[in-house]
């Protein structure tokens, strides 16, 4: 059934909370999905959708009202609630300056950090973020750790993973890639408990560490980490970890970034090995 919604409900203040407020979306284990893509995505996955709202106005637009009555209906049919709210109230909701017409709050989809380890196996490494900052970064990762076929991503402190930049720059994949979350004070037992997990961690650093097409072919390679854009990984890490590769690059850049970085390391990481590679 749908519900026109007043910008005093309780349930249409608590989205707009959702999409700006980290501590609101942890303790309330839900977070804001934005744009008719990402809400078709994220039910495509089964995940556990609760609301979806759309602007008043945008049910009688020729352009789009068909596929949000489609979306709407598809949302109802797995027992979210669907309605809408007043333009100006929708405008207030979004996290952009140009809000596409649909929203919705969905269930928290991360892990247990044990059920990524059981996922580790040849070719298919474990990607581990630490203390990562920017959420174009972290969501561009997301984004190439299903593309290339990674175990998952295990997120060390940083960018909170429900940020609505994150969600929109990963595009989906957080919906579909396994994820866990850990306090970043926690980054030398993760690597630890990795090595008990006989899962190797490689640290990956700017320049002096082992070349990235060399560690991926080696036995044992199966976590690739990496640190914040500014200042790379802490020495206790480093030391934690198996070793350090390097994304080798030509001319004069000094460096990488990160999301550059990582997604190259993915690729040599996971490409499948011929008899050419050996």
């Amino acid at each position: 059934m749908m519900h026109g919604y007043s910008g005093s409900n309780p349930r249409v203040r608590r989205l707009r909370r959702l999409a700006r407020d980290r501590g609101e979306r942890h303790e309330r284990r839900s977070f804001v999905v934005e744009g008719p893509g990402l809400v078709a995505e994220v039910l495509d996955a089964g995940r556990d959708v609760n609301m979806v709202l759309v602007p008043e106005s945008s049910l009688g637009d020729l352009d789009v009202g068909p596929r949000l009555d489609a979306l709407l209906a598809r949302a109802e049919a797995t027992g979210a609630d669907v309605g809408t709210v007043p333009d100006s109230i929708f405008d207030g909701l979004t996290s952009t300056t140009s809000p596409q017409p649909a929203l919705a709050e969905v269930g928290f989809v991360d892990v247990d950090p044990d059920v990524l380890f059981a996922g580790v196996e040849a070719g298919h490494p474990l990607l581990v973020l630490v203390g990562l900052a920017d959420p174009g970064n972290v969501g561009t990762l997301f984004r190439s750790a299903e593309a290339f076929g990674a175990a998952g991503v295990l997120l060390v402190g940083g960018v909170d993973p429900y940020n609505p930049k994150v969600v929109r720059a990963a595009a989906g994949s957080a919906f579909r890639i396994p994820f866990a979350m850990v306090g970043e004070d926690e980054a030398v037992e993760i690597v630890e408990r990795l090595a008990e997990a006989d899962i190797a961690a490689w640290a990956t650093v700017p320049t002096g560490g082992a070349p990235m097409v060399d560690v991926a072919n080696a036995e044992g390679f199966s976590a690739l980490v990496l640190g914040n854009e500014p200042n790379g990984l802490t020495d206790d890490v480093l030391a934690a970890c198996a070793g350090s590769v390097t994304v080798e690059t030509t001319g004069n850049v000094d460096s990488l970034n990160v999301a550059v970085a990582g997604s190259v390391a993915l690729y040599e990481a996971c490409r499948p090995r011929g008899a050419s590679d050996a």
